[in-house]
């Protein structure tokens, strides 16, 4: 899975770069399917109609996908897996757990700011009905490496314990919000990233006080 995540992390930063008009059929094809999950739900899209939005015939689009479930799956890739790698590099490098969390933090906004696919239709509820088994343990691993640098934090005395169970929920609820806002910036992103520091250093500070 490793490869796979890092194509597509590259493969990210290539369509950013590019028109979605002069990307290649697939991208085009997984574009208008994520549009239209998030607009019409995953059952109430139909591969006809993703073919249309493309400009293909419908035979055409299952050369590249063999159904909506695997479109669903390649999409999960983006919005789960490369996160948790991500978050488990940097759960795993020394250094500090403060400076390693706000880096994480601020890595993952962006991303999720700058996605160029409409990621809004993806939710954990859907990828368990599906069966992808692949995504649920991704958004495990995410949840693990997240909750391990608080709690190297906590070791540390930089956060709080009673920041774990709220921080990582306060980090889902912001990329959501980066996936749904057209207006965030880059001020949004370090906005945030101030707003969890602070959520989880202040704790600690109302403590000792």
């Amino acid at each position: 899975m490793s490869a796979v995540v890092e194509n597509a992390e590259g493969h990210v930063l290539e369509l950013r770069a590019t028109r979605p008009s002069r990307w290649a059929t697939r991208d085009r094809i997984l574009l208008e399917a994520s549009r239209l999950f998030a607009t019409h739900g995953f059952r109430g899209a139909s591969t006809r109609q993703i073919a249309e939005q493309v400009g293909i015939r419908q035979p055409s689009l299952f050369k590249h996908f063999a159904s909506k479930r695997s479109m669903l799956a390649e999409l999960a890739v983006y919005d789960m897996d490369v996160p948790a790698r991500h978050a488990e590099v940097a759960a795993s490098t020394a250094g500090s757990a403060v400076d390693r969390f706000a880096g994480y933090v601020a890595w993952d906004l962006e991303w999720y700011r700058t996605m160029p696919f409409d990621l809004r239709g993806m939710t954990e509820n859907l990828v368990k009905s599906e069966g992808l088994t692949s995504a649920q343990e991704a958004l495990a691993r995410w949840h693990t490496a997240v909750t391990q640098m608080l709690e190297q934090g906590v070791e540390s005395g930089d956060f709080a314990a009673q920041a774990i169970p709220f921080v990582p929920t306060a980090l889902e609820t912001l990329s959501w919000y980066m996936v749904n806002s057209r207006g965030a910036t880059e001020r949004t992103v370090d906005d945030a990233v101030e707003f969890l520091l602070a959520a989880a250093l202040s704790t600690s500070r109302d403590l000792r006080r």
